[in-house]
């Protein structure tokens, strides 16, 4: 199980909203934004699949579901950047040595150019969604790197 001490969440909880939900509204009230993020972070630790997440996490849709927002919003990158800045500033990463990493997304079915088909169809719709998995995977890597790093315990 994943946790953050709460001198991390502190550092980091300006980034994620809490979903707000009128008291005059009927219904569950909203998960905390830290227990989906240490959700999140066992996910990408683990790589398992969302369905597979433990029960002492929220449920995994809705862990999806604001992993999805966060994405959207770029929350997660700006604090990936947020933290390699201060890991920087601080010498705890040595840039002497680095490696670029680099994700092979197919054209599948001859890329944007090709025209129609005998069957009238195009290019295949499915290559957006194959560069959505790659950035997803690479943001995975940076955040294991990040929580084996001496700011996470």
């Amino acid at each position: 199980m994943l946790r953050l001490t709460d001198d991390q969440w502190e550092h980091i909880r300006e980034h994620f909203p809490e979903e707000n939900i009128p008291d005059s509204r009927a219904g569950r009230r909203p998960v905390p934004a830290r227990s989906v993020l240490e959700a999140v972070l066992w996910i990408l630790n683990t790589g398992a699949q969302w369905h597979m997440l433990p029960q002492c996490y929220p449920n995994y849709k809705t862990v999806h579901r604001r992993f999805q927002q966060w994405c959207e919003r770029e929350i997660l990158r700006e604090i990936l950047a947020k933290l390699a800045n201060e890991l920087r500033d601080r010498g705890d990463i040595d840039e002497s040595e680095c490696f670029i990493d680099a994700t092979f997304a197919s054209a599948k079915g001859g890329g944007a150019e090709i025209g129609p088909t005998r069957r009238g169809k195009g290019a295949s719709r499915s290559w957006p969604l194959s560069i959505a998995t790659a950035c997803r995977c690479r943001l995975a890597h940076m955040l294991q790197i990040i929580t084996k790093s001496p700011w996470c315990s």
